[in-house]
């Protein structure tokens, strides 16, 4: 990669950081006055307008096109936990704005220490301090609750960023094993180009395409925690369908 590239990159990375902040944080002050006035019933309307509003807003301003393919294979009155392969940190903008309906995201703890979109995750997502058990173990009833209530989950199997050369990094079970607790079918997200447009080793932002690919929802129905390691494998399998 050029000189000129790399200092390009980064000052488009600030210019990005400039576009996310402006728009997070009058966000995560209006989402909190909702939310304290009208209750946590009116917490998945606002993650309805972070997925089709405010995300698509951001990237357009970062001049970064989404490129959905097979949304038709989903029906937005159907409860999904949607799983993605994760690779930059636009990742979740990019994937919140292929979604049909919205969605509580799965956040690790080290998300709350983000400046306002730490507390916004905090208010509409679900936070799990990975090293805890009993954290762990709180945030398995809070998705499995919410799945049974309708509402749909995200979470990136992979746990973390693929920061290697691998198309994809070994995938935890905590997905799949709330599929299969609420019996709701498991919903594939391909992501490519992410790298290229968000270097994930770096702080490096350039304009460019990414492209989410959707696969054929897994239904979950009649599964059993012994058919885990199967739906794991099967949904690495979609993804590496699409990789290049």
């Amino acid at each position: 990669m050029s000189l000129l590239k790399r200092i390009f990159g980064f000052f488009w990375a600030l210019w990005g950081a400039f576009c996310f902040l402006v728009i997070v944080i009058p966000l995560t002050f209006a989402y909190a006055f909702i939310i304290i006035i009208g209750g946590k019933k009116y917490s998945m309307d606002c993650v309805w307008f972070n997925c089709h509003v405010a995300s698509p807003l951001i990237l357009n301003l970062m001049l970064i096109k989404v490129k959905v393919f097979g949304k038709e294979k989903l029906d937005a009155k159907t409860t999904y936990v949607y799983v993605a392969n994760h690779n930059s940190q636009i990742d979740i903008m990019a994937c919140a704005s292929a979604v049909p309906n919205p969605m509580r995201f799965l956040a690790k703890a080290e998300t709350k220490y983000i400046p306002f979109f730490g507390y916004m995750v905090k208010m509409l997502g679900i936070v799990v301090d990975r090293q805890s058990k009993d954290s762990r173990e709180k945030s398995y009833q809070q998705m499995t609750d919410a799945l049974l209530m309708g509402e749909s989950l995200f979470l990136y199997p992979e746990g973390t960023r693929n920061r290697t050369d691998e198309k994809l990094k070994e995938f935890k079970d905590g997905a799949f094993r709330v599929a299969i607790m609420a019996q709701v079918p498991v919903a594939v997200q391909t992501v490519i180009g992410a790298k290229e447009v968000n270097n994930p080793n770096g702080i490096q932002l350039y304009p460019g395409c990414v492209e989410i690919h959707w696969s054929e929802p897994i239904d979950t129905r009649g599964m059993t925690m012994a058919d885990m390691p199967a739906l794991r494998e099967r949904v690495r399998a979609e993804m590496l369908k699409h990789l290049p």
